[in-house]
């Protein structure tokens, strides 16, 4: 799974599927939070929202991204 695409990048499918994967985790972490703040703002009624979770989701996604950053 490492057929160079270019030479002269020497960018490999596996760089690619790295950088995707790492940019689908970044972005990840954010899209479960749109539709909630569409309803939201729609409704303008924050009823069942908690900020607890979104603390907690906060602070997974952000040692998520540290955790991957450092391996």
């Amino acid at each position: 799974m490492d057929w160079i695409i270019n030479d002269e990048l020497g960018l490999t499918v596996g760089h690619l599927v790295s950088w995707t994967s790492a940019s689908f985790m970044v972005v990840g972490g954010v899209l479960p939070y749109i539709p909630q703040y569409r309803q939201i703002k729609q409704t303008q009624d924050p009823e069942g929202f908690s900020l607890h979770v979104c603390l907690a989701l906060l602070v997974a996604n952000t040692l998520r991204i540290l955790f991957c950053v450092t391996y």
